[in-house]
């Protein structure tokens, strides 16, 4: 008799994290998963008491790539913050679903806790204004480059950071 397939929580995981980003958070569920792994839902269940477990687990292994991600891309050429939002920006078109993920399910306490304990502080003016150059470009109301894009973050950080009331 053939030996059972180990399906351990880190494969679960890796899995779920792969349809995640390949069809959006919320085509998880624990039959899509099982037929995806070729088992059962029981290994599912063994390893994480429940969907929410797992969902959580999907959210911080997505915060903590946005984070890292966010870091390698900081260009040292530019001020911090303004080197994080660049990343920001970039993790964003790249990354559509993860991004979807973290800004649509209510986890920017959780986002906001990760990045304090890697030191990464976002100006919220800046962050607002990204934001909105992620939802145009997101809708195809901006079409611009991405050289273009980074220009006029830029030019928005120099305005910020002269306002002085």
């Amino acid at each position: 008799m053939p030996p059972k397939k180990q399906i351990t929580k880190e494969i679960i995981l890796e899995k779920a994290f792969a349809i995640t980003k390949e069809f959006g958070f919320d085509s998880i569920s624990a039959r899509t998963l099982a037929k995806q792994l070729d088992c059962s839902t029981q290994p599912i269940y063994q390893a994480f008491t429940d969907m929410d477990g797992l969902k959580t687990a999907i959210i911080e292994k997505s915060i903590s790539i946005m984070l890292n991600f966010i870091i390698e891309h900081k260009d040292p050429t530019l001020p911090e913050e303004l080197g994080f939002i660049i990343g920001y920006v970039q993790f964003a078109n790249l990354e559509k679903q993860l991004f979807a993920l973290l800004f649509s399910s209510g986890t920017n306490g959780l986002i906001h806790s990760f990045a304090t304990s890697r030191q990464i502080n976002f100006n919220m003016d800046m962050i607002i204004y990204a934001n909105g150059m992620i939802m145009m470009s997101t809708f195809h109301a901006l079409n611009q480059s991405w050289e273009e894009k980074k220009s006029m973050l830029i030019h928005a950080y120099e305005l910020f950071c002269q306002v002085q009331l």
